[in-house]
């Protein structure tokens, strides 16, 4: 007879079980004749079709594991996630189809339970949530299993990033907006200023002290202009106004930005070439921001080259994008620097804000595209620049706010 405390301890196990007409008759298996076994495994077999039915309709991937490490069970999320066929999954040493799943399923033996995250290589780089536990433990060493369960979380990850990046360039942009205007605010009572010195020095007549005093506040004033219309083409660059889309085609837009460097690209002897489809479709986008982002981009191949070389420019289109890319043959980034080109006041040339790529990255946001950069040292750098076709754009990321 159990004694009151193993009766309770059973309560909670007894509890978790939901009884069926099944669990009844495994109850008296032994009495079943030849007919009945036979009806009660045809039973179990659609019992096991429908559970495996319910499983595979998870996004996320199940599996169950051997004492051993081999694969007894893979819904069809987590075949996928391994990149096999469901023929070579099922008694496989999982360790043997991917090394780093079965790395990271390895459950202590003091540990029941542990949810961690993880990334693999193969078949393709993903980040992966993993909640592991260990069940029938209580039926011996060997009849232990461990149960994972998977949930590719790559999308999320990457989107989560993508915002706080856009947060970041926003808040930097930002910033530099408040810094220009700063700036612009004593500079125009330094002018005014300089203006009532010039009125004065013109009633000394024209001694060569109220001569020089003169020159002197013409070199001021000029230089003072110049930090003015810098200030103001910063601020018209950098202010948060959202795109004014409408149809546009990138080939007008292409030839108007190339137009803008006509004169500097033949003083220093470089040749444009342009390679466009017999029919390009058209994009929803803001003609003169995106004019501005090509604009930087050629601007920057320009400044890659001294003397000669070659910018070709290339317009293709698929089902979602139409993509523009720009080849130089100029001194190329290295590999340690392309990764902090779309840092904010960071440039590898000897003069420039280091804010042009800042602002092409916004410009590529704000109309729901993308910009990659390739660049080889001495062979020159393309950057490739995405925009989505009319009927994919579904919505764009959010212009930063003025």
């Amino acid at each position: 007879m159990s004694s009151p405390a193993s009766s309770r301890r059973a309560l909670p196990d007894m509890a978790r079980r939901r009884f069926s007409p099944l669990d009844r008759v495994l109850g008296r298996i032994d009495d079943l004749d030849a007919q009945n076994l036979a009806i009660l495994a045809r039973r179990l077999e659609r019992e096991r079709d429908l559970m495996e039915t319910v499983l595979d309709t998870l996004r996320e991937g199940v599996l169950v594991l051997s004492h051993d490490g081999a694969i007894e069970y893979a819904n069809a999320s987590a075949v996928r996630l391994l990149g096999v066929s469901q023929e070579d999954v099922n008694g496989a040493e999982l360790r043997r189809l991917s090394p780093d799943i079965a790395l990271a399923l390895e459950l202590p033996e003091t540990v029941g339970a542990l949810t961690r995250e993880l990334e693999v290589r193969y078949p393709e780089p993903r980040l992966l949530n993993l909640h592991l536990t260990r069940v029938g433990e209580q039926q011996g060493a060997e009849r232990a299993r461990r149960v994972a369960v998977l949930s590719d979380v790559t999308k999320e990850r990457v989107q989560t990033e993508d915002r706080v990046e856009s947060e970041r360039i926003d808040s930097i942009v930002s910033l530099a907006a408040g810094v220009a205007h700063e700036v612009g605010n004593p500079l125009n009572a330094i002018g005014i200023h300089l203006q009532l010195l010039q009125r004065e020095a013109a009633k000394l007549g024209d001694s060569p002290a109220a001569i020089k005093v003169r020159k002197a506040a013409e070199v001021c004033q000029s230089e003072i202009n110049r930090l003015d219309g810098i200030v103001r083409d910063f601020l018209g660059a950098v202010r948060q106004t959202p795109p004014n889309l409408s149809d546009t085609d990138l080939v007008t837009v292409v030839a108007e930005a190339t137009g803008l460097l006509r004169e500097q690209m033949e003083q220093l002897g470089v040749r444009v070439s342009l390679d466009v489809p017999g029919e390009l479709p058209l994009i929803s986008g803001d003609r003169n921001q995106i004019k501005q982002a090509l604009f930087n981009v050629m601007k920057n191949a320009l400044e890659a080259m001294d003397r000669g070389g070659d910018i070709h420019v290339k317009l293709t289109s698929d089902d979602e994008w139409v993509v523009l890319s720009i080849r130089d043959t100029g001194v190329g980034i290295p590999a340690d620097k392309l990764t902090r080109i779309f840092d904010a006041y960071y440039t590898t040339k000897a003069s420039g804000g280091g804010i042009g790529m800042l602002i092409l990255l916004r410009i590529l946001r704000a109309h729901g595209g993308t910009v990659d950069i390739q660049s080889t040292p001495d062979v020159g750098t393309t950057v490739i620049l995405r925009f989505p076709l009319k009927h994919r754009r579904v919505r764009t990321l959010e212009a930063p706010k003025a």
